[in-house]
């Protein structure tokens, strides 16, 4: 007798543990969601570095002394760029955008296709395929965070 009561309460078990759950309540309203290129999850320059701020530095020039350059981002991602280049013209260009995060949030594109890895305090520039710049000027394609 033991052993069919306990047959059934296992049999019982097993049939309710197999059926569809009951259905929820559903909202009339369509559900937002968060879009696939979101903050990545983890430690990243992104989330995890006080990045929003000033940087400047004088950039390497081919034709001219040099490419004084500032950069200032805000946390809402709006940049704004002011680059001179030295012993030529020396207006000022400026250029203002939205920087656009890669998906490991580690580097920065802006409006002008200039692409920077983000790091504690400094920018660094990277060439046009997106990795570090290597060779005896590679120390001079940084731009440091004044602090404030």
């Amino acid at each position: 007798m033991k052993k069919s009561l306990f047959g059934i309460a296992l049999l019982a078990l097993f049939t309710t543990a197999c059926s569809d759950p009951a259905p929820t309540p559903t909202n009339t309203a369509p559900a937002q969601t968060e879009p696939a290129s979101s903050t990545p999850l983890g430690d990243t320059s992104q989330n995890s570095l006080d990045w929003p701020g000033d940087y400047e530095g004088i950039l390497p020039c081919a034709s001219c002394e040099g490419i004084e350059t500032h950069i200032s981002l805000q946390a809402d991602n709006s940049f704004e760029v002011k680059t001179i280049y030295l012993g030529k013209d020396e207006k000022i260009l400026k250029v203002t955008g939205t920087a656009v995060w890669d998906a490991q949030g580690q580097k920065i594109t802006l409006a002008d296709g200039s692409q920077y890895l983000v790091g504690e305090n400094q920018l660094i520039m990277l060439d046009t395929e997106g990795k570090r710049i290597t060779g005896d000027l590679a120390a001079n394609y940084v731009l440091k965070k004044k602090s404030e």
